[in-house]
């Protein structure tokens, strides 16, 4: 039965590590944060047509219910306009009800913060809450449970097929699910790990106490548009390109499992290829268990230097980082995180540190201040402040 209000928060999230690996089928270690949406939304009575509002801007977008929608990339209209052209799409064994929507987000855009996903999610959730989507036939089929919905709008993301669930054009990026899935499944308090392709919860590891994040937002903008988007779907793209020549059927994970890294490796035509792979067998194979094993046995002095080299690896590897991440990276560290990494597409973006909560509010200030001076263009859209381990409240 349908209730006619919901009001609800959706976050932003860190991947603590997990550079570039979910589309691979590896893994990640995520958390929500405590910054993000906050969403009212009603029914529109019968109407066949959504209306969001930005409460800030009190800017509107309203769209029908029509799988045939046109893009408007370079709008933020474009995510919430994604969304319904999916649902239109995937669900139609009873009719739809259009929403009345209306947010605010404290979320820094285009930062690494997923402010773009979020958004997807609370669009979505919007939707399924004024239609109890989780009663239709389509959904009842496909989504059994959080890491199913997490895995379901990764693909709403990027425009694959979900189990019955048909794709699309997406927003335009070969991404994922490590965003949708860290949204939705994130616990406060707590690092979860999880595998990809599909979704798997691996395990969870309690933040240790009396610690916190503090995010520097660069202000380098890091949005999946433009030259942005082809350098991150370039990433996607070459690890279907190693795929294809071993076993397209199979995810990046399953091809080194199957192959073995070092024959995988050997035949690859490219030092660029070469250095894909390198980074993510690495990553999820190397330093994702590896922290995991600290995490779970409260030894958290231990994991700063392989967060290092999972930073380091992503520049030199990956070629996604910029000087201002780098710069934020290595100063964090210098000034006593103990731990810090760029995280997200890259090209821009935030670094995360890993510090003392009683020790936050100096770091953050010495931080951004020593930033500033280095990079001192950044000052009116970079942003520093202080997170701590999240979840969602739907």
């Amino acid at each position: 039965m349908k209730q006619e209000n919901r009001s609800f928060f959706i976050p932003g999230r860190i991947e603590f590590l997990g550079k570039h690996t979910d589309y691979c089928g590896g893994r990640s270690i995520v958390c929500a944060i405590d910054k993000g949406f906050t969403v009212f939304a009603q029914p529109m009575g019968g109407q066949n047509f959504s209306k969001i509002c930005n409460s800030a801007t009190k800017e509107v977008v309203s769209f029908e219910f029509d799988e045939n929608l046109a893009s408007r990339e370079g709008h933020w209209g474009n995510y919430p306009l994604t969304v319904i052209k999916r649902v239109a799409k995937n669900f139609k064994s009873k009719p739809l009800d259009g929403v009345d929507m209306f947010f605010t987000s404290d979320l820094p855009q285009a930062a690494g913060v997923s402010s773009s996903s979020a958004f997807i999610v609370a669009t979505f959730l919007a939707i399924s809450k004024v239609n109890n989507l989780p009663e239709f036939y389509e959904f009842k089929q496909n989504i059994k449970d959080d890491s199913d919905l997490g895995n379901y709008l990764g693909c709403l993301e990027n425009g694959y097929d979900y189990g019955d669930l048909k794709g699309n054009q997406g927003v335009g990026t070969f991404g994922g699910s490590q965003d949708q899935t860290a949204i939705i499944c994130g616990k406060e308090n707590t690092l979860s790990r999880f595998s990809f392709c599909p979704v798997r919860h691996e395990g969870d590891f309690a933040l240790p106490e009396g610690f916190c994040f503090v995010i520097a937002s660069s202000g380098v903008v890091a949005e999946k548009t433009g030259a942005a988007k082809e350098k991150y779907n370039r990433l996607s793209l070459m690890s279907q390109e190693i795929r294809k020549m071993f076993d397209e059927k199979l995810s990046l994970a399953e091809v080194i499992e199957k192959y073995g890294f070092e024959d995988v490796r050997a035949k690859l035509p490219t030092q660029d290829i070469v250095n894909r792979l390198t980074q993510f067998y690495i990553e999820s194979y190397e330093i994702i268990p590896q922290v995991s094993e600290y995490l779970k046995n409260g030894e958290i002095d231990k994991i700063g230097e392989l967060i290092d080299l999972s930073h380091q690896n992503a520049d030199k590897l990956l070629g996604n980082q910029v000087p201002e991440t780098n710069f934020l990276q290595s100063k964090a560290r210098e000034l006593g995180a103990v731990a810090a990494s760029a995280f997200g597409a890259g090209f821009g973006g935030s670094v995360y540190a890993l510090v003392k909560k009683s020790e936050a509010e100096n770091f953050e200030k010495e931080w951004q201040a020593n930033y500033l001076k280095e990079f001192p263009q950044h000052e009116e859209k970079s942003e520093f402040f202080i997170t701590n381990a999240g979840e969602s409240k739907f």
